[in-house]
């Protein structure tokens, strides 16, 4: 791939799929996602993690205060907002794992 970022954004959803994998998750890539977006049209998502659609970003650096925010008294959970936006809930990769499996989405 001549995009470097093109390249990385593909290797997080690789690695993220093999992981969830592993962990007994269906999971799989979409195949061709973020292809049309030149035409204004986008499959859903990057991966389907059983029933979910997955959007995976990747930064070299940028999201330092989520991770220091987390790791604030042993968070499970972090809860953002941007004004007049809809709340977004951030978890670590064991939580959500946790949560998959209890929903009887994870393969024990």
């Amino acid at each position: 791939m001549a995009n470097r970022n093109k390249a990385r954004g593909y290797e997080l959803e690789r690695e993220t799929v093999l992981a969830m994998q592993a962990n007994g998750v269906p999971c799989q890539r979409v195949f061709g996602s973020g292809a049309f977006k030149a035409a204004h049209e986008d499959l859903e998502g990057d991966l389907k993690l059983g029933p979910y659609t997955v959007e995976c970003k990747r930064k070299k650096s940028g999201y330092k205060f989520l991770y220091q925010s987390l790791d604030q008294d042993g968070a499970d959970l972090l809860c953002v907002r941007e004004d007049r936006q809809r709340r977004l809930w951030i978890m670590e990769e064991a939580t959500l794992l946790d949560l998959l499996e209890r929903a009887g989405i994870k393969s024990v």
